[in-house]
């Protein structure tokens, strides 16, 4: 079991953590997954919008994202669709790779992706309902604020008993506020307090209403300490890993000639356009030393095209690698961060608790180890039980 500070200490633990086949292969699928899962329900939206394709395609590729002035009402929930799918998918991958770094601070290195998949197969509703759970209670104080409005609307009495009701209006506003910013909280913690701790719905809610209420300013603390962690970690990671893509097409480029050039023109095409993602890669030591002047490279055509369009997929999936780093990381970070916190206010090392699994695994050693205990008697019986056998045969033999 892995010695913990419990303290800000252990929040840098975080890059290291992260930096795991396991984790990241988790979080490989993950992001996938709901990356897929965004890009087919956009691309529906923006079709039932009125867009063709070819708009659609020319405009965003395979990064596609809503249009205010062209989305209709059923166009957003589509899009909303699409993102809720997306959110799930990450949460439940948060929580497997939580599993993960959890059983390996215990001290199992053994711990496998298809152990982490059977744990989120059986508490998927702790780590799903309990953000949904709070965003309900949010609803909910909104609706009775909506009813408060229509029932002021009353002439003379409304006003009246508004301006009277007041300060429980203001208590109300209140409530709602606070209750949005543990909806956040449950955002980020659900998948550590279902992975740390294998309860329901109503105890991993209570566990976010209880962690903000108790220990707000050391959350907004080791977010901080953890997204400085993120920041550097994935920094020098981003940079190993646009270095190696330079790399790899610096030396063949000798020898293929313009039809490199070609292709990773139209390779990069794929890649996202906002201006944050170009800002990262014009500040990563030595990118653009291994690419060459796109504005002297010619068009892509025919197997050179399509060998382009492989190359844009397989960038994808580089930066998806690069992403999977970052979120094992954060994910690893928010487990630490919980284990920490539930020290400080309920003075419980996590590390130390058993789980059902590990409750029972003891239960069936203690009954092998009984059965060992009582086999060496069984044999003294027996060998009793032979040596009266012989004194039973001469009785037998004297009545003949």
């Amino acid at each position: 079991m892995t010695e913990l500070h419990f303290d800000f200490r252990d929040v840098f633990r975080a890059a290291r953590l992260g930096l795991s086949g396991k984790k990241m292969g988790v979080s490989f699928l993950g992001i996938l997954v709901a990356y897929v899962c965004y890009l087919v329900l956009t691309y529906v939206a923006l079709l039932s919008s009125g867009l063709g394709w070819g708009t659609i395609w020319r405009a965003y590729r395979l990064f596609p994202l809503a249009m205010v002035d062209k989305f209709a009402w059923y166009s957003w929930v589509i899009y909303g669709v699409g993102v809720f799918f997306a959110v799930v998918v990450l949460l439940l991958t948060a929580t497997a790779v939580a599993k993960i770094s959890y059983q390996q601070l215990k001290g199992d290195d053994f711990y496998s992706m298809g152990d982490s998949r059977k744990f989120v197969a059986k508490h998927w509703k702790a780590a799903i309902l309990s953000p949904i759970g709070i965003l309900g209670m949010v609803v909910v104080l909104f609706i009775m604020a909506i009813i408060l409005g229509l029932l002021g609307r009353i002439p003379y009495v409304g006003e009246l008993g508004f301006s009277i009701i007041s300060p429980l209006i203001f208590g109300g506003a209140f409530l709602t506020l606070f209750v949005a910013l543990v909806l956040g909280v449950s955002l980020i913690l659900s998948p550590a307090i279902t992975a740390t701790t294998g309860e329901d719905t109503v105890e991993t809610i209570t566990q976010s209403f209880s962690t903000i209420w108790s220990q707000p300013w050391r959350f907004v603390t080791y977010q901080g300490w953890l997204a400085f962690t993120l920041g550097l970690s994935s920094w020098v990671f981003a940079i190993f890993t646009v270095n190696a893509l330079g790399l790899m097409q610096w030396f063949p480029r000798f020898f293929m000639g313009n039809k490199l050039a070609v292709m990773t023109k139209e390779a990069i095409a794929f890649a996202p356009t906002c201006k944050t993602f170009n800002l990262i890669l014009s500040k990563i030591p030595y990118f653009h030393f291994f690419l060459p002047d796109f504005s002297k490279v010619p068009d892509a055509s025919g197997t050179v095209l399509v060998s382009g369009v492989i190359g844009g997929i397989m960038l994808i999936l580089v930066i998806f690698l690069a992403l999977s780093y970052s979120f094992a990381t954060w994910s690893a970070g928010q487990t630490l961060i919980y284990l920490v916190l539930r020290k400080k206010k309920d003075n419980e090392n996590l590390l130390e608790r058993k789980e059902e699994e590990e409750e029972k695994e003891e239960k069936v050693e203690k009954k092998e180890e009984v059965k060992e205990e009582a086999a060496p008697k069984e044999e003294k019986k027996e060998e009793k039980k032979e040596g009266t056998a012989p004194k039973e045969e001469k009785k037998e033999g004297r009545k003949e």
